[in-house]
């Protein structure tokens, strides 16, 4: 059951439109961390009960991805440098 609310919780994040997704994180998310590919800047976020990475374009400064997630598997290039702590602070 609990699994079917974080589903429910980004389906309406995915649901919303792109301008409302970026307030969205901007204005419930917590930064985690950042890292750089060829190209773009990606920022990941805690909102609420997922996971939301922002691509950044390097050379026009602007997003240009929103891509929320639930699996941690998609966690995997950011498990060398996340910390909680700042998360469990705010709690």
């Amino acid at each position: 059951m609990k699994r079917k609310h974080l589903s429910r919780a980004l389906s309406h994040f995915h649901e919303l439109s792109y301008q409302d997704q970026l307030n969205n994180v901007w204005q419930q998310g917590k930064l985690l961390e950042a890292r750089r590919i060829p190209g773009f800047w990606l920022h990941l976020y805690a909102v609420n009960t997922f996971f939301v990475e922002m691509w950044i374009c390097q050379r026009r400064y602007e997003v240009t991805l929103l891509r929320g997630f639930l699996n941690t598997e998609d966690l995997e290039p950011y498990l060398d440098k996340i910390t909680l702590n700042g998360i469990l602070q705010d709690l």
